[in-house]
C-alpha cells in the first residue's frame, strides 16, 4: 500500500481544515446569540450593510479556509492510500481524499509496467521540444495502452519497491524502465533525491 508522503504543507493544511471546521461547528449553532445582538444596533442602511458584511466575513472566512485546505493534495487530515495491490489486481486511488472510490486494474491488464520521466503528466516527452525542464518527474504507468498513470512524486514507496510488490503477485510482469538520467544542475539534484 502506497500513500502520499506527508509534507509540511499537508500538515499545515490539515490543521487549518480541522480548525476552520471546528470554528464553523461552534459558530453556526451559536449564531442566534451573536448575530441578533449585532443587528439590534443597526441604524440605517449603511450600518445594516456594514453589519451584514461583518457577519458574512466572520462566517465566510473559516468556510473559505476549510475549502482551500480541503482541496489541497496531500492534506494530512484527508490523507489516504494512492495505490494498493492484492490478488485481484492494482487498486488506483485517483484522489487522495478518503471519499474517492478506487479503480481496479486487473493483473491481466496491468502489464507492461513502464517507468518514465516526463515534464508533466499530460505532456509527451517528445513534444516538449526545446522547452527547458527544470525538474523532471517520474511516473509509473500500468498497461499498454496506459490504463493508469501514477505520479511518483512524494509517495511513501520508491518505484523499485512498487515493482517488486507487483512481481510478487505476477512474476511474469514486464517492466520497462524508460527513466532518463538526472540532468545536470539543480533539477538533476532534486530528481536524484526523489528517486532515493
Amino acid at each position: 500500500m502506497v500513500r502520499h508522503r506527508l509534507r509540511l504543507g499537508g500538515v499545515v493544511s490539515g490543521v487549518l481544515l480541522v480548525a476552520a471546521l471546528g470554528l464553523l461547528a461552534f459558530m453556526v449553532p451559536a449564531s442566534p446569540w451573536w448575530i441578533i445582538p449585532m443587528f439590534e444596533s443597526v441604524d440605517g442602511v449603511g450600518s445594516f450593510l456594514i453589519t451584514l458584511f461583518a457577519v458574512l466575513l466572520v462566517l465566510g472566512l473559516p468556510a473559505m479556509v476549510a475549502v482551500l485546505a480541503g482541496i489541497r493534495p496531500g492534506n494530512a487530515a484527508l490523507r489516504r492510500r494512492v495505490l494498493a495491490m492484492d490478488d485481484a489486481g492494482v487498486w488506483i486511488y485517483e484522489s487522495a481524499k478518503w471519499w474517492s472510490a478506487p479503480r481496479l486494474v486487473p493483473w491481466h491488464d496491468a502489464g507492461p509496467v513502464e517507468l518514465s520521466t516526463r515534464a508533466h503528466s499530460d505532456v509527451d516527452p517528445a513534444e516538449t521540444g526545446s522547452v527547458p525542464i527544470l525538474v523532471p518527474w517520474d511516473y509509473l504507468t500500468f498497461g499498454d495502452p496506459p490504463v493508469a498513470v501514477i505520479h511518483l512524486l512524494w509517495l511513501t514507496a520508491p518505484a523499485e519497491e512498487i515493482v517488486e510488490q507487483a512481481r510478487r503477485r505476477r512474476p511474469d510482469l514486464v517492466v520497462l524502465d524508460e527513466r532518463t538520467p538526472p540532468p545536470a544542475g539543480l533539477g538533476g539534484w532534486v530528481l536524484r533525491r526523489r528517486r532515493r
